[in-house]
């Protein structure tokens, strides 16, 4: 009965399309004045995809249409049909009086009266999109959709009614590329950072986040995000600095997670979990290690600073630790983006807090220079920032009754850097030029 139907429509639609217009095979239009065109896309393998049938039309006014879309099965299967913008509203704003779409593997099939009474016409204008279909690729490789005279039963031809009569217009076919899907893709970023050294020592200390990030390949069909059971790195540091710790940061605790530290890197395994209970997905750029590096005094003397490389290895270790990720008990090597650590000097002075007049002790000295700095325009410190005797980051008078109160009437101490010569964390070389320390 479907057959039949099939057939019934294929024929109605030549029939139809022959009472009202008399086709002829007359030319009274010129054909190149009226172009039937058919994108170009790709399509993933075993995914689905559309294309749009459109036409140009330079000519005469069009009263209607029917043409043929063929395919070849090899590569594509033709799963569907749909009226365009302009065929859903060519009639004055709604659709064609008489409008029949028939689908096959190889293809589908239109015919469309615009109106019955010749109340509606389809004008000159360029793009008018009559139809979209759809498809499934089922093989990689090109291959084209084009316009034939082939489909149905009996075949329905590709012309346009004007005037009364059947033109064959140009027809452009559309190319189409099947894709394989890719597997899913990772990347690896070791982040860049800073770290502030005084040449006299030529320490310091720097975290870099290590993170993990996948390519988003849903637009070539691919499924996205994926879960991953696992990961392996290897990270390797240039001379100037070395790793001291290699901190795993993930929501749960891993079953098995190795790390190993050597003078040129490190490496990590991770398995999340050995029956499968924990996977992590990656959507967006993620921490999952924190590592830290020490100069361990390499920058001793160096008074213009230096970078540190921090560059992805795969042949740290014994044996080597590969850069992969693991999904669906596979890896797949990972995209690499190395890091740097920027090595800064910065020159600081030791100091003493309350040594306001930097002799290097702290005594009714130092109470008495500084109300005279403050009020008698006195002398100014040259280590401003031991001024601060109780600790409360403002210099004033109640710095020198803290003074005299720790020395004369049992009061608390100063805070760190005292009674020893030192440092504050955030001080920088202008907060103390000289004191008694140097």
């Amino acid at each position: 009965m479907l057959e039949y139907l099939e057939g019934f429509g294929m024929r109605l639609i030549n029939t139809v399309l022959a009472l009202l217009f008399v086709v002829s095979t007359a030319t009274i239009a010129a054909g190149q004045d009226y172009t039937l065109s058919i994108s170009s896309g790709s399509i993933p393998d075993g995914g689905g995809g559309s294309l749009s049938f459109t036409m140009d039309n330079n000519g005469d006014e069009v009263a209607g249409w029917s043409f043929g879309a063929c395919n070849d099965t090899a590569f594509l299967t033709c799963t569907g049909a749909a009226d365009g913008s302009t065929t859903a509203t060519v009639k004055n704003g709604a659709p064609p009086d008489f409008n029949q779409v028939s689908v096959f593997d190889e293809g589908f099939t239109v015919g469309v009266v615009i109106c019955f009474t010749g109340c509606a016409v389809l004008a000159q204008g360029t793009g008018y999109e009559l139809n979209t279909a759809d498809y499934t690729c089922n093989q990689e490789g090109s291959t084209t959709v084009s316009y034939c005279d082939t489909l149905g039963s009996p075949p329905v031809a590709t012309v346009v009614v004007v005037l009364g009569a059947s033109v064959v217009p140009a027809q452009n076919s559309g190319d189409v590329a099947c894709i394989g899907v890719p597997d899913p893709e990772y990347t690896y970023s070791a982040g860049s950072t800073s770290a502030g050294y005084n040449p006299a020592d030529g320490n310091a200390s720097a975290s870099v986040a290590i993170s993990i990030a996948e390519t988003d390949n849903s637009g070539l069909g691919a499924p996205f995000p994926n879960d991953t059971q696992g990961f392996s790195m290897g990270l390797g540091n240039s001379s100037e600095v070395t790793a001291t710790a290699v901190n795993l940061s993930l929501p749960f605790e891993a079953d098995f997670g190795e790390v190993s530290i050597y003078t040129e890197g490190w490496t990590i395994g991770v398995v999340y979990s050995f029956t499968g209970g924990n996977v992590l997905a990656f959507p967006t750029d993620t921490t999952v290690i924190t590592a830290d590096y020490d100069t361990g005094g390499s920058m001793a003397g160096n008074e213009t600073g230096g970078t540190a490389s921090l560059s992805w290895d795969g042949g740290l270790g014994s044996p080597a630790v590969a850069n992969v990720v693991v999904v669906g008990g596979g890896s797949l090597d990972a995209n690499l983006s190395d890091g740097s650590i920027t090595l800064n000097p910065v020159v600081t002075i030791d100091w003493t807090r309350g040594d306001v007049n930097s002799d290097d002790r702290v005594n009714i000295g130092d109470g008495i220079w500084l109300i005279s700095e403050l009020f008698l325009g006195g002398p100014i410190s040259t280590c401003p920032i031991s001024r601060d005797s109780n600790n409360d980051g403002d210099v004033t008078l109640a710095d020198a009754v803290f003074i005299f109160s720790y020395r004369f009437l049992d009061g608390p101490m100063p805070a760190s850097p005292f009674p020893d010569c030192g440092q504050t964390s955030g001080q920088t070389p202008e907060d103390c030029s000289d004191s008694g320390c140097s």
